[in-house]
């Protein structure tokens, strides 16, 4: 599985794609928290620099891990390589685990990068932004990448060649950070007041960028940015147990997809 993910890693790292995105994100991050740190109050609240660097993690992660995931292991599968691979005695459970961490030690790397180039512009220039605020949103911009990372690998094995998985990735991009919650919203217009709250807590857990962007705000204490007639769910949410079902549905969204690979590589579903 080693030998998997280093090589995986290799090819990833040389691709212009990931040359480009980690441009993009280190820039955008750079400029985010310099300019950004004029108009808040650093980790005491969620201020403007916060939500902007929280719009760039939600918009940029998902569609970076989603391209970068399932163009690659398309392409290795509509190669043939991925088949070449199978022949070997090693375990469909080794070659997806072997690629899925090359991919996200990739994808850490551009995430790592662009967060330090941040931090040291902001410790050169006298900012004072928080490194704790920089190290929460690290950890969710890790967590935002493995989800996505786990859904371009199920992508990558059902797609039938590249330009399938490009199309297929793209739907789901602008499904879940574009579409959703307006389609959340506007069947919240056609629903009962009493089912209103248990239909948006139930939408957050079945779309992982709104898991990672609620649980942020709740984790800078900006949970006034919710308004008072969602007071009872930012409650519950920022208790004990919304955070144990936070956890338990990053851990679902994550090895859900890992599943369902390896279960279509041992039905020889690469094969179609």
């Amino acid at each position: 599985m080693m030998h998997i993910a280093r090589q995986q890693m290799t090819l990833i790292m040389r691709s212009h794609w990931l040359a480009g995105f980690g441009l993009l994100f280190s820039s955008l991050a750079v400029m985010v928290a310099f300019l950004g740190n004029t108009g808040g109050t650093g980790f005491d609240g969620f201020n403007r620099m916060t939500a902007s660097l929280l719009n760039v993690n939600l918009l940029l992660i998902p569609l970076l891990s989603l391209l970068i995931g399932s163009l690659f292991l398309s392409g290795d599968k509509e190669d043939r390589g991925l088949m070449l691979l199978l022949t070997y005695p090693v375990s469909p459970w080794a070659v997806i685990l072997g690629k899925y961490a090359g991919l996200f030690a990739a994808v850490w790397s551009v995430l790592t990068f662009g967060y330090g180039a941040a931090l040291l512009v902001i410790f050169f220039v006298g900012g004072s932004v928080s490194v704790s605020l920089l190290l929460l949103f690290y950890l969710y911009s890790v967590l935002l990448a493995a989800i996505f990372l786990s859904m371009a690998m199920m992508i990558g094995i059902m797609a039938k060649s590249r330009f399938q998985a490009l199309g297929v990735s793209l739907i789901v991009w602008a499904f879940l950070v574009l579409f959703y919650e307006f389609i959340i919203m506007g069947a919240s217009m056609f629903m009962m007041k009493q089912w209103i709250l248990p239909m948006l807590t139930a939408s957050i857990f079945l779309n992982p960028v709104e898991l990672i962007r609620v649980q942020s705000i709740l984790s800078l204490d900006g949970a006034s940015v919710f308004g008072p007639r969602l007071y009872d769910l930012t409650i519950w949410a920022d208790g004990s147990a919304g955070k144990v079902l936070f956890a338990v549905a990053v851990f679902l969204w994550t090895v859900l997809p890992v599943l369902y690979s390896v279960r279509r590589i041992k039905r020889g579903a690469v094969d179609e």
